[in-house]
């Protein structure tokens, strides 16, 4: 009986580990994948990450405060991150490059979420990030 609550507490305590050592991770390697276009005179069409010419993965790095294209078929400058906050359990990141963008990434389900605002057009890209 004593070595199965030790088993149960090891089980705890490494898990509330890797969930915390997720949750102060600085680096996020994520795939893009559905994306749509919405213009007020079109409406929305839904596209592929490498039909906008998208790469298909990136490296988001909090310290550097920069995307990455990981995609040698898409290359691409680092995209600046002009601001990093935290709220309920996502972090969200802001910047402009060509247009006015913010995006999401869920600390635990790894969700992306990535909208960029410009003249009459908005565009919405969704995807998944490691932490690894």
């Amino acid at each position: 009986m004593a070595r199965l609550v030790a088993l149960i507490i090891s089980i705890a305590v490494f898990t509330g580990a890797s969930r915390a050592g997720a949750a102060e991770s600085t680096t996020y390697t994520c795939a893009l994948g559905k994306a749509f276009e919405c213009t007020s005179y079109y409406g929305c069409q839904e596209w592929s990450a490498i039909e906008m010419s998208l790469p298909r993965f990136v490296r988001v790095d909090l310290n550097a405060k920069t995307i990455v294209s990981l995609d040698k078929e898409i290359p691409r400058d680092p995209t600046k991150i002009a601001s990093v906050e935290k709220l309920d359990e996502m972090i969200v990141f802001n910047g402009i490059e060509q247009r006015s963008w913010s995006m999401t990434i869920g600390e635990d389900s790894g969700e992306l979420a990535l909208t960029a605002v410009g003249n009459g057009e908005v565009f919405s890209v969704f995807g998944t990030c490691i932490s690894p």
